[in-house]
């Protein structure tokens, strides 16, 4: 598309948008060949999408970087206050094409390449961010799930997407 042809200003104009994730899936490690239908339980409501709370799952997210000279992406993870403080690792997968959710699995997941960190929400909010680097029409994708060393049992986070605001949760 010869889109480094364009004259471009010098220095640059830093700019920044929100892409919210192409999809959301999840997957479970103590069912790990089940697929998960969620549009079929998933419920609207006015703060976003609610997949069904009854399970203690993996969220897999992806992205796809959308926007030619924008090489800097960054992750935000924003989790509202919440009664029992538990432990969350986010790790960046194995990925480079999107991923068919109707067939993905705790088996067939791509496998954790990176742990980026844990994340620990408490009883205030918090907004978890870290920069990557990503080229225009890369898929970045990421596995959202309770620490290994979080007791069993103790750990039941519900993903949502609120598209109307700028932090999804």
């Amino acid at each position: 598309m010869r889109f480094d042809d364009i004259a471009r200003t010098s220095p640059s104009i830093p700019r920044e948008f929100t892409n919210f994730p192409m999809s959301v899936s999840l997957v479970d490690r103590s069912a790990p060949s089940h697929v998960f239908n969620d549009y079929l339980a998933m419920r609207t409501t006015r703060a976003g999408t609610i997949s069904p709370n009854d399970r203690k799952v993996s969220t897999i997210f992806q992205f796809r970087a959308i926007d030619w000279g924008m090489e800097n992406c960054e992750l935000h993870v924003a989790i509202p206050p919440v009664d029992r403080p538990t432990t969350l690792a986010l790790y960046r997968l194995n990925a480079t094409v999107p991923l068919d959710i109707s067939t993905l699995s705790f088996n067939v997941r791509p496998p954790r390449i990176a742990k980026l960190n844990n994340i620990v929400p408490g009883q205030d909010s918090l907004d978890w961010h870290r920069k990557l680097s990503c080229a225009m029409d890369d898929v970045l994708v990421f596995e959202l799930a309770c620490s290994e060393d979080e007791p069993s049992g103790s750990c039941d986070i519900e993903w949502w997407q609120a598209r109307e605001e700028t932090a999804p949760g």
